[in-house]
């Protein structure tokens, strides 16, 4: 199974500019997404994949970057302190810059690599679930590789993200193991395992 495995530290720029076709782009990514950029372009740089390979991506709960989303919570709450939809269109989404509203999606980091790659497969974003992400790839269309991706954004600044081109023998072999928690941490075990292999 191909695996590529990337991990910056707080302060540590992501390179992703050297990885995207668009370089305009790179204003609407948070440090996820960068990262993850970086990490489809360097296993993708090794394969050819056809358009409608499916591709699924777990994020991990995101511990650090504060995209102003207790500005639009704040905003969206009515005077008992309930949420009120209008006031999230009218006041919510005013409260931060239109850009950082997709750097807080979390299916952007999906998006953007499918942009980049011209992927128009099956795909799905995954929240917080390692085994979630494999029983997805394991009901994937077709008999051909998954790409599957996962990244996460730690309290400390750090940023890790991950990629593989599983085939389906791949997948059913790792979902026989018991899984738990967020895809990052199985990622990183896979690389542990590929480099004492």
């Amino acid at each position: 199974m191909k695996l590529i495995f990337e991990s910056y530290v707080a302060d540590e720029s992501v390179p992703v500019a050297e990885f995207v076709r668009n370089r305009k782009l790179v204003k609407y990514f948070n440090r996820e997404t960068a990262a993850v950029i970086v990490a489809a372009r360097r296993l993708l740089d090794q394969v050819e994949l056809v358009p409608d390979t499916p591709f699924y991506y777990e994020t991990g709960v995101m511990e650090f970057e504060n995209l102003g989303l207790e500005a639009i919570a704040a905003g969206s709450v009515d005077a008992a302190g309930l949420f009120d939809q209008q006031r999230f269109v009218e006041l919510g989404t005013k409260a931060v810059p239109p850009l950082t509203q997709f750097k807080a999606l979390y299916n952007m980091p999906l998006s953007f690599v499918a942009i980049e790659n011209a992927l128009m497969g099956d795909s799905a974003v995954i929240y917080a679930s390692a085994r979630g992400l494999l029983d997805q790839a394991l009901m994937a269309p077709g008999d051909g590789p998954v790409l599957l991706g996962s990244g996460k954004v730690y309290a400390d600044g750090r940023v890790e993200a991950a990629f593989a081109l599983p085939g389906r023998e791949d997948i059913l072999r790792q979902s026989r193991r018991s899984w738990e928690g967020e895809a990052i941490a199985m990622f990183r075990q896979w690389r542990n395992e590929e480099a004492h292999a």
